[in-house]
């Protein structure tokens, strides 16, 4: 799942690189200067700048002050904002559209929903990812479908996951004990997980390579994740194993749709 794929306004603003941040800052201090150049006679001998020119001028002062303190210093360090496109992270985080996602068909949203949510840059800074935490990372280039099945070099995407095993876990993917479906078990015991949309199939797809076809053992720095929606998601199981340097932020807080406002945990 690649958090940042919407095309919307607020998106495209949310995204917008560095350079170009600069780029309209730097147009938009031109056009104050050349504001604040349309001058009116107050009294004999003195200019000012007329009315209807200075508030304009001051309105985009606030504009660039703002843009570069969010675009340059928040986003980069602190909060960053990303966008839910697809079923991976469900039921903990939505975004589907007004369709059939169910695999037999029998699951039918009748409307279209996608969580944005805020992500905390500076969780990571100053500590290590814990398990179960719900992380933006930039996945490597192995996780990309979309490119390669185009005929194009595959790229690193930005995805959002739960974090399942740690550095040093023995981690492995493997029937449950009554035989009726997959489950995760680390360091030899199943993991307890109640966020997860369905229980996994009992037979995880051929193109599962990873901790699917024996135990997997984490190395120092590197995390194995998954999405909540088990049957839908594009993971670790799939790609291998993610390197801590990768790790972008730890998802906090849905902030839009309205009715779906909550704390991540």
């Amino acid at each position: 799942m690649t958090p940042t794929s919407d095309t919307g306004a607020a998106e495209l603003l949310a995204n917008l690189s560095v350079g170009t941040v600069v780029m309209i800052a730097l147009v938009l201090t031109l056009l104050r200067l050349v504001l604040m150049n349309f001058k009116t006679t107050a009294r004999p001998g003195v200019e000012e700048t007329m009315p209807w020119a200075r508030s304009i001028a001051e309105i985009l002062e606030s504009l660039i002050i703002a843009g570069v303190l969010v675009f340059l210093i928040i986003r980069p360090f602190f909060v960053q904002a990303f966008y839910i496109p697809s079923e991976s992270m469900e039921p903990t985080l939505l975004g589907h559209d007004a369709r059939t996602v169910n695999k037999d068909g029998k699951d039918i949203h009748e409307d279209a929903v996608h969580d944005h949510i805020f992500v905390n840059k500076l969780a990571f800074r100053m500590g290590d990812p814990q398990r179960l935490d719900i992380i933006v990372f930039k996945a490597p280039p192995e996780a990309d479908q979309d490119g390669p099945s185009h005929g194009q070099p595959p790229k690193e995407n930005i995805l959002i996951k739960r974090l399942i095993g740690m550095p040093g876990d023995t981690i492995e993917v493997k029937q449950s004990a009554d035989g009726t479906k997959s489950q995760v078990y680390i360091n030899g015991k199943p993991l307890d997980e109640p966020y997860i949309k369905d229980p996994m199939d009992k037979d995880q797809p051929s193109t599962a390579r990873f901790a699917v076809n024996g135990p997997l053992t984490l190395k120092p720095g590197q995390y194995f994740v998954m999405g909540d929606n088990r049957n839908n998601s594009n993971d670790s199981r799939f790609w291998g194993t993610l390197e801590r340097q990768r790790v972008i932020g730890k998802a906090s807080f849905i902030f839009f749709p309205f009715d779906r406002i909550r704390v991540l945990h």
